[in-house]
């Protein structure tokens, strides 16, 4: 640090200080394990509480506070936003440009094939009559547009609305890198992160034809993803800044605290809705969850107790597997899922089996779909990363 406080640039081919290693130097066991914790707030949200029927219940709500899946959702926004900019800033810092040709390509690679091997899978159940999809949802959903086009809105593609609202987002982003300087997309960022209650609350008012979707709308919710662009654009935008964000969320209280912020957030949302969710509980989450990004970051090579709990070895496997586990979860999970119809009955027992069910099609589709492809993509992309025998399988932090 020089006499200014400031922290010098980083020189041709080194990392700016506080990119994650998972950008192209190793996988971060704790980033996988916050993905984990992601995706089983969706899971188990999905699964128990159905299968206990307690919808419309006091001990359904207490219930729904730990495990909203709609905080699974935006810390995955949030991951990605992060993970994917940190790419991209490695890139540009390395060799002064960005490739829109790569990026793409890697998106690509990354997430349409396990996907449309899913909208495979669901179209060959609606087909055999186990399940009722309409030709509209499949081309909703496989267009990326189900987040504005519902069409029949069933159970079986319904989640597919965050990767419409990702896939949107990674349209427009690295286009606005291109075009902006790091400091100008900083700015840019913390203006719609200000703006997205206003823009939320505005589309619920004055669009009510929409009001059922404005969770569900890239306008709405691109402020998740911009949290975590955010994060990676600090080191090289604002470095004295991003050294203060760094020495915050250092601190034992730090990541405590943002736990605590998102339950009670969460408790405010399962008894307000969108009266709390629109204007502030949106926000709210997206900075706690910044807060735990920045705290593993900022660990390092140190085990802390944050660390040290989310590189839980069972925790960080369930976060590899994530992107397949949140797409064929809704598939096996009551009150609609096969598993019910399969088991002749639901409950709690019929849940944990319709979970271990999707745990096993992920684990499947990671290793025979996911992973061969991006054997490929790293065969094809020419993105000047480092890359070795653990290197970071690029965005893997997809709403998966």
């Amino acid at each position: 640090m020089t006499r200014t406080g400031q922290h010098r640039s980083p020189l041709p081919g080194e990392a700016p200080e506080g990119l994650p290693p998972t950008a192209g130097h190793g996988r971060v066991a704790a980033l996988d394990g916050l993905r984990g914790i992601a995706v089983l707030l969706v899971v188990l949200g999905h699964g128990l509480g159905a299968a206990w029927q307690l919808e419309d219940t006091p001990v359904a709500r207490l219930f729904e506070v730990p495990f909203n899946g709609g905080v699974g959702v935006t810390v995955f926004f949030v991951l990605s936003g992060y993970l994917i900019t940190s790419i991209l800033v490695r890139e540009r810092e390395r060799t002064g440009r960005v490739s829109l040709r790569d990026f793409y390509l890697r998106r690509t690679f990354r997430i349409l094939p396990a996907f449309y091997v899913f909208l495979a899978v669901v179209a060959v159940l609606a087909a055999v009559g186990a399940i009722r999809v309409g030709g509209s949802d499949l081309l909703a959903s496989g267009l990326m547009v189900h987040n504005y086009w519902s069409a029949g809105d069933t159970w079986w593609l319904g989640h597919t609305w965050s990767l419409a609202v990702e896939e949107q987002f990674y349209l427009v982003w690295p286009l606005l890198l291109l075009w902006l300087r790091p400091r100008r997309a900083c700015q840019f960022g913390v203006a719609y992160l200000l703006a997205a209650p206003v823009v939320r609350v505005a589309s619920y008012v004055f669009v009510p034809d929409s009001q059922d979707q404005v969770w569900e709308m890239f306008h709405t919710r691109a402020d998740s993803l911009l949290t975590g662009c955010l994060i990676a654009l600090l080191p090289v935008a604002y470095p004295g800044v991003w050294a203060r964000v760094r020495r915050w969320a250092g601190l034992r209280a730090a990541v405590p605290l943002a736990v605590v912020a998102v339950l009670v957030s969460s408790a405010l949302e399962v008894t307000l809705g969108g009266v709390w969710s629109f204007p502030a509980g949106y926000t709210v989450t997206n900075l706690a969850t910044a807060v735990v990004v920045v705290s593993i970051t900022t660990a390092g090579a140190r085990t802390t107790r944050t660390t040290r709990v989310l590189s839980w070895r069972p925790l960080a496997a369930v976060g590899l597997i994530s992107y397949s586990l949140y797409l064929y979860q809704q598939v096996f999970l009551p009150e609609f899922g096969l598993t019910p119809s399969l088991a002749g009955s639901s409950g709690p027992w019929t849940a944990l089996l319709g979970i271990a069910a999707a745990l096993v099609a992920a684990t499947m589709s990671y290793h025979l779909v996911e992973q061969p492809f991006l054997r490929l993509k790293n065969r094809f992309s020419r993105v000047s990363l480092p890359t070795g025998p653990r290197a970071a399988r690029d965005e893997t932090a997809d709403p998966s």
